[in-house]
This record gives C-alpha cells, structure tokens and sequence, in this order.
C-alpha cells in the first residue's frame, strides 16, 4: 500500500509526549511490513534535520528510512514550540496554523491509496479529499476550535458545514475534530476499551452522540512500543543491564536514580509525561505527607499545568519528591529505576508510560480506565496472570491505598513481585502486532 501519513508530530523531529513516539512507531512498522510510507508534517523551527526541497513548499528528510515531508510556512510555524511557545500552551490561531497545513496535505492526497490522519489538526482533511482516510484519535481532549466564518473562508469548503447541524460547526464555532470524525472514512483510536468511552460525551468532550452516530464504530487498537528500542538487555544508558531472567542489573539503576535525584532510600514511585490534571497526579495532595512518611518517595519527570503544586511537594518535601523537566534520556534510568510506575489516569486513551515501564521491570500501579485496563492486570483480581496494581475510583483516598498495597507486596512479598516484573518484561507490547491490526484494516478500506 502506497500510505500518507498526517501528523502534528512525529518523533525525534518534533513530540510532545505520547503521540509523536506513537506516530514513528507506527509508521516504522509498516514500513518494514513492505508498505511505501509518506509522513507529513509542519515545518515547525524546533526541526534541526538534513533537508532536500521537494516540491512548492515541501522539503523532505528521512527518518529511521522512513520518509517524511515537511511543510514550510514561516508565518505558521516559524514559532516557539508545537502547539504554543511552551509545553501545556496553544496559540490562538492554531485553526489558522493547521489549517493551512490540511489544505497542504490534501493536494498531496491524490497520489495515495489511503491517508492516515493523527488527531484533530488534521481533521480536516478527510473533508478535502476524496482519497480513503483513517482518523486515528490520540486525545480527543485537543479538538481545535476556530470562528465558523474565516475556517470556511480558508478552507474553501461549502459553507453548508458551518450551518448547525454541520459536519465543521460546533456551537458556533468550527470544529476541527468533529469535522473529521464525520468525514473520515474509518476512525480509530488507541485501545479497545477508549473505543467504547468515547460514545459517552464526558469521555468525548461532547462528542458522544456524533461517535454514536457513526456508520462504522471506532475500531480501537491499542499502542505499541519499539522493543528492540526499548530493552533493558541492551539499553546502554543504563549503568547495567538485565533481563527478565536475571533482575539483578536493575539494582544499580535504583542507586543510579537514587543518587542522581538525591532522594532519601524508599519505594520509589515514577513518572513521566505532562504533569496535568488528567494525569492526575494532583490527587496524591491529600495523601503525600502521610505517604512520605510512610517510604513513598516520588520522581515526576515532565511538566504541564501543576507544576506550581508539584514544586510546592518539593519544597515540603525535597528527600522524598523531586519534579524533573523531560530528559528522553534519562526517562529511561526512572523507568529502570523505579520501584513502582505511577499513572492515576482521569482518562487515558493508551498510554505508553506504562507499557515502558513494565517492560523495565516497574510494574504500574494505576487507574483502570482507556489503555491501562486493556493492558495492566492487577494482581488481586488474577494472580496468575497479574503486571501490576489497579483501582477504578478516580480519588485521592483509591490511588493511596493502591500505592500502600505496591509498598506492602513489594516488601513483604518478593517472589510475588518478581513474579510481576517478569510478566510485564516479557509480554508483547510491540508494534510488529499493531502495525497487523492496522494493516488490515488499511487493505479493507482500500478494497472497498
């Protein structure tokens, strides 16, 4: 298959979090199933990369072999940042910004067999084009609004889909992911059990009734993760290696992480990603000083909109948390050296933390909700087949017990422990069996 790739990110080039690794993981995949891969994606300043011109705008670059064009437009992306000048902020005019980069990747569609399209910036596309498209929601929480009259204008589409009722209007204002999900050919999203949240509109951010409404429900195929890329076996920014086989090697990541964060000894919980409310870390608040007391010693790696509360447990608390900004590097010494790996989700479609982590030997400790339920197996509920500790009630008091219940089995329970461990580092959380799923749901489509 002949595959155009839409997408605001694509790592190394330019991510964010979980959606730019997702991307290139995905596209990686496929590539070596054979398949001639296309990524597009924004030109944005932030891009350092050898660059050959193209065609108009268009420059190109290879990847990992994969390749991928860049859309050059100064006055959109010659910019600070992704989405905004800093991590967790947008600019007012990203209608405008992708905007003009759909457009862009419509004229390239017709050479396709099918595009692929990656959130709702590039939602509109599957309205310009009359190529096969697949609109995968990552986060259906970034819907990119924009005022009814001048999207119209700029995408030069029928202003029927500005009146109510409209596959771009949304009370009153443009929709850039509704307009794609109405419009694309098949929607998909990043686990099964996020395919179901998304009919309910808390989950959906409104959306609920246009995802009930779809002709062909949103197929839901959970993330993967590189496993050569990811292998504590031969992972050389580790100070030792190890195995499932022999965890021993996994001590001098602890002491490695213990002494770079300058933490007092404990159970170490990790994380890393946006320190957001859905995340919800903030509802350790309640619980930390008695947890600190108790040995929890917390490394958040990552920053968003609680950094302030985050950095005010540091300041209480500077033995016991430490609040880093994103290393790529050094994410991978809190994921072998953790204890333990942290993700009270509110939602969460995927999730890759916790599929690195358990593949480092960390098993999870988290909410049971999108991609964790179909993923982590708590130990209480199948002790046979258990990689980590669930809870279902997103509350301060749930996620603390949860996390005395990691401390008590780690402690008191070593064999059971390991036992979890080597489940999680083992089990296949590789691309090589999404990029099948993914494949043929492509060659269906196409086929007709």
């Amino acid at each position: 298959m002949k595959l155009l790739v839409a997408t605001p990110e694509f790592a190394p080039l330019a991510s964010t979090g979980g959606l730019g690794n997702a991307v290139a993981g995905l596209t990686r995949a496929l590539l070596r199933h054979g398949h001639e891969i296309t990524v597009a994606l924004p030109r944005y300043s932030c891009i350092d990369a050898p660059l050959s011109p193209a065609t108009g705008r268009w420059c190109e670059t290879e990847v990992d072999g994969v390749h991928v064009m860049l859309f050059g437009d100064g006055e959109a992306f010659d910019r600070p940042g992704v989405y905004g000048p800093i991590p967790g902020t947008a600019y007012d005019d990203n209608w405008w910004r992708f905007g003009r980069f759909s457009l862009a990747v419509a004229a390239l569609a017709g050479d396709y067999d099918l595009v692929h399209l990656n959130d709702a910036h590039v939602g509109p596309v599957a309205l310009l084009t009359s190529t096969p498209t697949v609109l995968t929601l990552h986060n259906a929480a970034y819907a990119v609004l924009g005022p009814l009259v001048e999207v119209v204008e700029l995408l030069g589409v029928d202003p029927s889909l500005a009146e109510p009722g409209g596959a771009l209007e949304w009370y009153g204002e443009a929709n850039y992911l509704k307009a794609g999900i109405i419009s694309a050919t098949q929607v998909t999203t990043v686990s099964p059990t996020h395919a179901k949240e998304l009919a309910e509109d808390a989950t959906s951010f409104g959306l609920g009734g246009i995802v009930r409404s779809l002709r062909r429900p949103i197929v839901g195929i959970l993330n993967g993760i590189s496993a050569s890329r990811w292998d504590p076996a031969t992972d050389t920014t580790l100070p030792q290696t190890y195995s499932a086989e022999d965890l021993g090697g996994r001590r001098a990541s602890r002491a490695a992480l213990l002494a770079w964060t300058g933490l007092a000894d404990g159970v170490i919980f990790g994380n890393v990603g946006r320190m957001s409310p859905q995340k919800g870390l903030h509802l350790l608040g309640p619980e930390l000083d008695a947890l600190v007391d108790e040995g929890v010693r917390l490394v958040l790696m990552g920053n968003g909109e609680i950094d302030e509360l985050v950095d005010g447990w540091v300041a209480r608390h500077s033995r016991a948390v430490v609040h880093l900004g994103f290393d790529a590097t050094r994410s991978r010494l809190v994921f072998a050296g953790s204890d333990a790996y942290l993700m009270p989700s509110a939602f969460e479609p995927s999730g890759l933390g916790q599929l690195y982590a358990m593949r480092y030997g960390a098993p999870p400790v988290a909410r049971l909700t999108g991609g964790l339920a179909d993923c982590v197996i708590d130990i209480d509920e199948d002790l046979s087949h258990g990689n980590g500790l669930g809870f279902r009630s997103f509350g301060s008091a749930t996620v603390a017990k949860t996390m005395r219940r990691a401390m008590r089995y780690r402690e008191g329970f070593p064999d059971l422990w390991a036992a979890m461990q080597r489940r999680g580092m083992t089990a296949d959380w590789s691309w090589r069996a999404r990029a099948a799923e993914y494949e043929a749901l492509f060659a269906e489509i196409i086929g007709g």
